[in-house]
């Protein structure tokens, strides 16, 4: 299979000084962060895939999105109590992981972890309404799980609404008024396992539906659920020199997601491109980055 060649140079974000950090260091780290994950899971026998942004990047360009700032990982839902431990006892010196099994005033909303590398400091564009309280504030890749979701859109987007009914509340508590809404975030957990137990045995996945902005941006969101088919099992793809796991279809995990438009094409010289353009290709996190080495 032959994959988009991009080298240009992309502007990640500013660093203390105001010089430019670029995507080339930024994606070093990205990926030293997805080899320990990659690790910690198959010492633990906890399957994983990349995901979303970085599953598109695998089938696109056999690696990470050029002007991507982040990383994407899932596992599964009925996982996660053992990736808590996993990680726990197994994460690298250099990695640090945050989650609210581990830190009572992480947001419910967001990715379920993230797996920050500790050399490095970020300060994200959406501080003041997704704050985040965890000690370490550096470069991260989002995990998140799936779950069984109904197989009926308008049934799926229904089961939204107790999120999307909370999160102002939630937002007021903790990014306005500094108060820990601790009762939301129990509400919302209990919410989530009652929807994944439901449906455990259903033919569609998705992330979990206490996440409420999944539909944003409406432009690049085609499909919110996946049959199960598309997913799993996962499977092995090459990364950068390395075997790393994502969804046993990538190429129609990215249709349904991002539509035809995200897709490769070929050109008349018969090389592949992006037909994103030139101007639409920015980071979406990061206001200011430092890397410390």
């Amino acid at each position: 299979m032959s994959y988009i060649v991009d080298n240009n140079r992309y502007i990640i974000g500013l660093n203390d000084k105001k010089e430019e950090i670029d995507n080339f260091l930024v994606h070093e780290v990205i990926k030293k962060i997805i080899f320990e994950i990659d690790r910690v899971c198959r010492k633990n026998d906890i399957p994983y895939a990349l995901s979303f942004g970085s599953s598109l990047g695998l089938y696109n360009y056999q690696g990470i999105v050029p002007w991507d700032d982040d990383g994407d990982v899932v596992i599964n839902y009925f996982d996660r109590e053992r990736f808590v431990e996993a990680l726990k006892n197994d994460l690298g010196e250099d990695f640090v992981f945050d989650c609210d099994a581990v830190n009572k005033k992480y947001n419910p909303l967001i990715p379920a972890f993230k797996i920050k590398y500790k050399h490095s400091y970020i300060k994200e564009k959406n501080r003041i309404t997704l704050p985040d309280h965890c000690d370490c504030k550096g470069i991260f890749v989002d995990v998140c799980y799936f779950m069984g979701v109904p197989s009926n859109e308008k049934e799926h987007k229904k089961l939204f609404w107790k999120s999307k009914l909370l999160m102002p509340f939630y937002v007021l508590l903790d990014g306005f008024l500094h108060l820990n809404p601790k009762n939301i975030r129990k509400s919302l957990r209990k919410y989530e396992e009652k929807i994944a137990n439901k449906y455990k045995d259903s033919d569609y996945v998705s992330q979990t539906v206490i996440i409420p902005f999944q539909e944003c941006p409406k432009k690049y969101v085609e499909h919110l659920a996946f049959p199960k088919h598309v997913i799993y099992p996962f499977k092995e793809y090459d990364f950068y020199g390395k075997k790393i796991y994502s969804f046993n279809n990538i190429e129609e995990f990215s249709r349904l997601r991002y539509g035809e438009k995200a897709l490769k094409r070929l050109d008349c010289d018969g090389e592949y491109y992006d037909p994103l353009k030139r101007k639409d290709r920015k980071s979406g996190h990061i206001k200011t980055i430092c890397i410390y080495k």
